[in-house]
């Protein structure tokens, strides 16, 4: 092996490249790789004591930087969340697509009626979400997401 080889091993770092502190304890992250995010942090910064600083002064919370080599946020006294943490963040706030519900319904032998139960939706719904008709929403997401961790454990 050279010293010019790269070794990859899974998907690659999130970098930042531009942050904007908006609504109470929301920012807006710019990506290096063009695409942005609005994420409400504020239920992780409720988990933890370290961010009480954060949660009590809306100042210091709009004063928030990229870090250095855009690998997160911080703020003054050393506060800081990476940047892999708040991908993970954006990750269930991004809208799930059309295509991605079809494949999930695929890969779990789900037609329109026997999704609906499952999802608690009215089979006119899933079809809205599988057609694009309408925007697959949060809750559906998750509630998507939690059958697949369903069946992952039921298949072990």
């Amino acid at each position: 092996m050279s010293g010019n080889d790269w070794i990859t091993v899974g998907a690659p770092i999130p970098k930042i490249a531009a942050v904007k502190a908006g609504a109470p304890f929301e920012v807006t992250v710019t990506w290096r790789d063009g695409t942005c995010d609005r994420i409400d942090l504020a239920p992780f910064l409720a988990a933890f004591k370290v961010y009480r600083p954060l949660r009590q002064d809306p100042a210091l919370f709009a004063a928030v930087q990229v870090e250095e080599h855009g690998s997160g946020l911080v703020w003054s006294d050393g506060i800081d969340i990476a940047a892999y943490t708040l991908d993970r963040l954006a990750q269930v706030s991004r809208p799930m697509s059309r295509e991605a519900f079809r494949d999930w319904m695929k890969r779990n032998g789900l037609t329109l009626d026997t999704a609906a139960p499952v999802l608690g939706l009215s089979r006119r719904q899933v079809a809205a979400y599988s057609s694009g008709e309408k925007p697959i929403d949060r809750s559906t997401k998750l509630a998507c997401r939690g059958y697949d961790a369903i069946m992952r454990v039921a298949a072990e």
